[in-house]
């Protein structure tokens, strides 16, 4: 990793597109997801570190930019069709490690959005301001619709 920083890039204009991009996420769009993180200390693992059973801590609000993803159509035989769809969740790394959040979206994590429940397939941070590791600026989590049935979250009323 370079010890340089880009030449035409300052800090304060790196803190003015966090700030307008926060007011954007947060005041305009105004798009956000319930997360639920898995709880480590109450969920049993085997000798491989896996579990039949998952059990999560209490959910929190996070504002992100949401990108819905068409739904895809499986047919079975045997047990007919089935509907997958995925969303892409665009969260502002300022965002998440400051004030009561510190929270980063990690695989296995359960959100809830449009009524319907989301695990987190996997995490990116695809977006470098001026292509420098330094301005790490978004983080990407990529989801799939899950069935209530194989999350341990009690339906809550609607």
């Amino acid at each position: 990793m370079s010890a340089t920083r880009p030449f035409f890039i300052s800090q304060k204009e790196i803190d003015l597109v966090d700030h307008m991009n926060e007011e954007l996420i947060d005041e305009i769009v105004g798009q956000s997801v319930d997360i639920y993180k898995v709880a480590t200390e109450h969920t049993p693992s085997n000798i491989y570190g896996e579990s039949s059973t998952k059990y999560f801590n209490v959910g929190f609000r996070v504002n992100c930019l949401i990108r819905y993803n068409a739904p895809e159509v499986e047919q079975f035989q045997e047990a007919g069709p089935d509907t997958n769809s995925t969303i892409d969740l665009m969260f502002q790394r300022n965002n998440l490690a400051s004030g009561s959040l510190n929270f980063f979206p990690e695989a296995g994590d359960v959100c809830d959005w449009n009524d319907w429940y989301w695990e987190i397939n996997g995490v990116t941070e695809p977006q470098l301001i001026g292509g420098h590791p330094s301005f790490n600026h978004a983080i990407k989590a990529t989801a799939h619709r899950s069935r209530l049935s194989s999350i341990n979250i009690e339906e809550r009323p609607r």
